[in-house]
């Protein structure tokens, strides 16, 4: 019986890979997170099936997981290394992933970025600059001081309760068929907070399955009220209240949300590249 190129990786060996990419920092602040959140969710009894592997069971030679989330197909790939000879070699060889099916690559560092492009010419796959989509990596360090947040009498903060799945999804600009179940699994696992006005909820956050924030998002009848600056104030209150590094990422067209960030002292630490099939860029991503 022969033998994949992707080794499947137990978790008593995360430890050490966290030690490699922490050996690359910053760039492997992003597998970082993820072994550190995927920790968390174990450990709160969520098992959704993640799998993680490593190029011929080699910590040195990165991490590539399927992040499979219901009907999306999520594969995450990272490498410490800048040598990518044998995670291409892996990557083109594998049984294990079906490129088919792949939704999503994200948070590609250029040597991965340029990894996957060459592990797509070889399999005769298609991999246009329309699939990709350039992110700043903005980073909040978990020793700077807590913010001075003082909520009105009307708003409090706290975690976002199951009954407002539905309103959260039809919210999102990327949702696609199956989108409520990965709603669901970050609610479930307590990594939704919301902002709410008496018992509405008008602004939310997530801390994503990979560690990093994201949908934040605040009601368009409640905008230009400050929420969303609010809500990055208060999740980041949380993140460095338990020592954790504050991780979002942000489309470089968006200037915007890029100003905000760096108004609020995250650092713009690494530039990525993101593949995304049309199930999810056919909306206005902008609007996220």
């Amino acid at each position: 019986m022969s033998v994949d190129t992707l080794v499947t990786m137990p978790i008593d060996r995360w430890s050490d890979i966290k030690s490699v990419f922490k050996s690359d920092w910053p760039r492997g602040i992003l597998g970082y997170l993820l072994l550190e959140s995927q920790e968390f969710l174990l450990k709160s009894g969520i098992d959704y099936g993640f799998k993680l592997y490593c190029p011929f069971g080699d910590i040195n030679n990165g991490i590539v997981a399927l992040n499979v989330k219901n009907t999306f197909y999520d594969v995450l790939i990272q490498c410490p290394n800048d040598d990518t000879n044998h995670l291409e070699e892996a990557l083109k060889t594998t049984k294990i992933i079906d490129w088919s099916k792949c939704n999503q690559i994200p948070t590609m560092p250029k040597h991965v970025m340029d990894c996957v492009n060459r592990v797509y010419t070889a399999k005769n796959l298609t991999l246009t600059m329309e699939d990709i989509i350039e992110a700043d990596t903005f980073v909040l360090d978990k020793e700077v001081p807590l913010y001075d947040v003082r909520l009105p009498p009307n708003l409090t903060f706290k975690h976002i309760s199951m009954d407002s799945l539905k309103l959260i999804n039809d919210n999102w600009p990327h949702r696609y068929p199956g989108s409520e179940w990965y709603y669901e699994l970050l609610i479930k696992s307590n990594l939704g907070y919301g902002l709410y006005n008496e018992k509405e909820l008008v602004s939310w956050v997530f801390i994503k399955e990979t560690g990093d924030l994201g949908h934040l998002y605040t009601l368009k009848n409640h905008r230009r009220k400050g929420y969303g600056e609010l809500v990055l104030k208060l999740i980041s209150n949380i993140q460095l209240k338990d020592k954790k590094y504050t991780v979002a990422h942000c489309g470089t067209y968006n200037t915007n949300a890029g100003k905000l960030y760096k108004k609020l002292g995250f650092e713009n630490l690494l530039k990525t590249d993101w593949f995304l099939t049309a199930v999810v860029i056919n909306r206005d991503i902008k609007t996220n």
